[in-house]
């Protein structure tokens, strides 16, 4: 009996996103990877995946098309399924005005009041994946929901910050701000589906201090949580430290990771094999093997204005910005908000912290900022 596929077409262009260095498949959604995610929702649906390169011709069987970009949970997919027809396609798309559309198209120029498109298909598939017989744009991510974070004094008001809470999870990400978005999308719905609980048993079961608090959380494997650490809204992976007086909220932080002593983030997602140590890092996307230190800080113009990435309004109250992998961040480092610095990246106050330096191709992607200002360095 032949098997039902979900072709994941791989394109160069998608590769690789800046600042992050590695591929956007490895990169964290909630609490797994884009690849683990998509791999557990064609599952769900009783479909193989097969990877295909943008111009290979889709293999018999095919009954979906992705690129490997693409953002979606079982639930969309199912959604996507039960509106494919017997004969044509249907493009899978985000309804404007929702938290999910706001997730996937900030810093782009985007027609606010049209559905965004998404490179994901479902139907009768021709031998040519150029998806030219779509017969209707199916808005399978259209539900509205979200959480209301209150940000005051920051951004116009109300001052707010709208993070998706949704089942159907649906994106795109073309830019670092959407990762970070669609990452923390991905972590409400994970927690809205199934809860951590202290009773797990065995050798590999999370160690938590009778002094720390976990919250609407969930822990992996063999992870430490120190005396006085909190951990609400958030997913921990797999051998994480979580050291005295951290606290952690409404984040993702992944394998390997460790917090050194009162290390406070806020709304984060974390890549694995980092050291992180901050007084209040918040809505900021950390790279793989980073090494943040407490006094590294990332300052806004005013109250009243949203954060802007590349002269853009990002249309976020608040937002830090994107530390590419590898990066060195020592103390009382300063940037302006929404800078992503490249991977490779050591940045500090003082010579002697530091431990190595920008090579040339880092070197060509930064600049700094002076007043309204932009210099290349």
């Amino acid at each position: 009996m032949s098997s039902l596929i979900y072709a994941r077409r791989e394109r160069p262009s998608s590769a690789r996103l800046f600042p992050l260095d590695e591929p956007v498949g490895e990169l964290l959604f909630g609490e797994t990877t884009l690849r683990a995610l998509v791999d557990a929702a064609a599952a769900a649906c009783g479909l193989v995946v097969v990877d295909i390169g943008a111009d290979d011709a889709v293999p018999a069987g095919t009954v979906v098309v992705g690129d490997d970009d693409v953002v979606v949970n079982a639930t969309a997919l199912q959604a996507l399924l039960a509106r494919a027809p017997s004969r044509g396609i249907v493009q899978a798309a985000i309804a404007p005005g929702t938290a999910l559309f706001a997730a996937s198209t900030r810093v782009l120029k985007t027609d606010p009041t049209i559905a965004l498109r998404v490179p994901l298909w479902a139907g009768s598939f021709p031998s040519s994946p150029s998806m030219s017989d779509v017969v209707e744009v199916v808005e399978v991510a259209d539900e509205a929901g979200h959480v209301v974070v209150d940000v005051r004094p920051y951004g116009p008001p109300p001052h707010q910050l709208h993070i998706a809470n949704v089942q159907r999870l649906l994106g795109w990400p073309r830019h670092w701000v959407h990762v970070l978005d669609l990452s923390l999308a991905a972590l409400q719905t994970s927690l809205s589906t199934s809860m951590w609980t202290k009773h797990k048993r065995g050798p590999s079961a999370p160690k938590v201090h009778p002094t720390a608090t976990v919250v609407r959380s969930r822990l992996g494997n063999n992870v430490k949580v120190e005396a006085h650490a909190s951990i609400v809204d958030s997913v921990i992976g797999n051998d994480v430290l979580v050291a005295d007086h951290t606290v952690i909220h409404g984040s993702v932080i992944g394998d390997r990771c460790r917090t050194l002593v009162d290390t406070h983030l806020r709304r984060c997602v974390c890549l694995p094999g980092s050291t992180l140590s901050n007084l209040d890092m918040q809505d900021a996307l950390l790279g793989r093997e980073i090494f943040l230190t407490t006094g590294v800080a990332f300052f806004y113009d005013g109250p009243g204005k949203n954060v802007e990435v590349d002269g853009v309004d990002s249309g976020r109250a608040v937002l830090s910005g994107a530390v590419g992998k590898r990066a060195l961040l020592g103390s009382r480092a300063l940037f302006r908000a929404g800078i992503a610095l490249p991977a490779g990246a050591v940045v500090v106050a003082r010579p002697e912290e530091s431990l190595g330096k920008l090579d040339d191709k880092g070197l060509a992607r930064a600049h700094m900022r002076i007043g309204d200002r932009a210099i290349d360095v």
